[in-house]
């Protein structure tokens, strides 16, 4: 008993004095992360966790201390699982939103769309493994949240992960910007404008740019659509923890705890809960990115070729032509 307390003691002295030898950085990175996220609650076009990253860059380029590598790293330790558990709030179905069960259907095929055809493209060119998991599991199913998630299991190279944060929004944003315009060319239905925008937009708030300008009742919509994808990360993790598994299939304790937390909050926890955990992900999140930006090198981003964008837009061109096709025949 003396030795465990003995060694709790020892871990909170050097937790102590990581802290104060390292607070500027610290400091640094949790303004980073407050900052994207209260700019985040100002609109949807927002992204948190991108703004995290991007602000998180700026400030670790600026500081100049040393040991910015194990300080991201501490936090990192932290505000990740923290914000994957948390995350299983937001694997809730819109209450009194009933979506068409051929609608879950097309949102299964695109996701599956939107993530194989960027892993096929990716491995013709030889990108590296952990870089095309991530591009294809962030076009599929949530963007930057499904990046977040899965590198935690895959470990990737921190350019990678912030490169792949950076196209998957850059491809969402021209589909949040674009598809008004399609509703009126293409004289879609408000129905199968939501199905479009649900099924192939890449993060939640982006979403809601294409959807909310049109309506309400489009806007339910296309975020319960939404949601079906959504859901898929947690079989997206127990896969991806199974083929990157050594020896044995591993699943770390905060994916379980996140399937678990998205179980509970979809079927029992009341909603009022929900909406108090939802914003704390975020920022979890948002803390998360800002960690890993902050020890980023903005060269080793630079380096990092136009192919992966390009195949990227690619993909979610051809799932968009295929989802449009789809809705011809339904």
């Amino acid at each position: 008993m003396e030795s465990k307390l003995s060694h709790l003691g020892s871990m909170f002295h050097i937790a102590f004095r990581d802290i104060k030898e390292n607070y500027p950085a610290i400091i640094l990175i949790v303004i980073s992360g407050i900052i994207a996220y209260s700019i985040s609650t100002l609109d949807p076009a927002f992204d948190a966790l991108f703004l995290a990253l991007f602000i998180g860059i700026l400030f670790g380029s600026a500081y100049r201390g040393e040991r910015k590598e194990y300080i991201s790293q501490k936090s990192l330790s932290v505000t990740l699982p923290i914000g994957i558990v948390l995350y299983g709030t937001n694997v809730v179905f819109p209450r009194g939103v009933e979506i068409p069960p051929v609608f879950i259907g097309v949102s299964l095929l695109s996701t599956l769309a939107l993530g194989l055809s960027v892993f096929y493209m990716c491995r013709v060119i030889n990108l590296s493994r952990k870089f095309t998991t991530l591009l294809a599991c962030g076009n599929a199913i949530c963007g930057a949240s499904a990046i977040a998630i899965v590198s935690s299991i895959i470990q990737p190279r921190k350019e990678e992960f912030s490169a792949s944060i950076i196209i998957i929004t850059v491809v969402g944003l021209t589909g949040a910007i674009t598809y008004p315009s399609l509703y009126y060319i293409l004289e879609l239905s408000d129905l199968k404008y939501a199905l479009l925008s649900g099924s192939t937009l890449q993060q939640t708030g982006l979403v809601k740019i294409a959807s909310k300008q049109l309506g309400e009742n489009i806007e339910a919509t296309a975020l319960a659509i939404k949601a079906v994808r959504i859901a898929m990360i947690a079989v997206v993790a127990l896969l991806v923890s199974f083929f990157y598994s050594d020896h044995r299939f591993y699943v770390p304790w905060y994916v379980v705890a996140f399937i678990l937390l998205a179980f509970l909050s979809e079927n029992f926890l009341p909603r009022q809960i929900i909406e108090v955990l939802q914003p704390l992900s975020t920022l979890a999140f948002s803390l998360t990115l800002a960690s890993i930006g902050f020890s980023v090198n903005l060269s080793d981003i630079q380096n990092v070729r136009l192919s992966p964008l390009i195949i990227v837009y690619s993909g979610w061109f051809l799932s968009v032509s295929f989802v449009l096709l789809l809705m011809t025949l339904v």
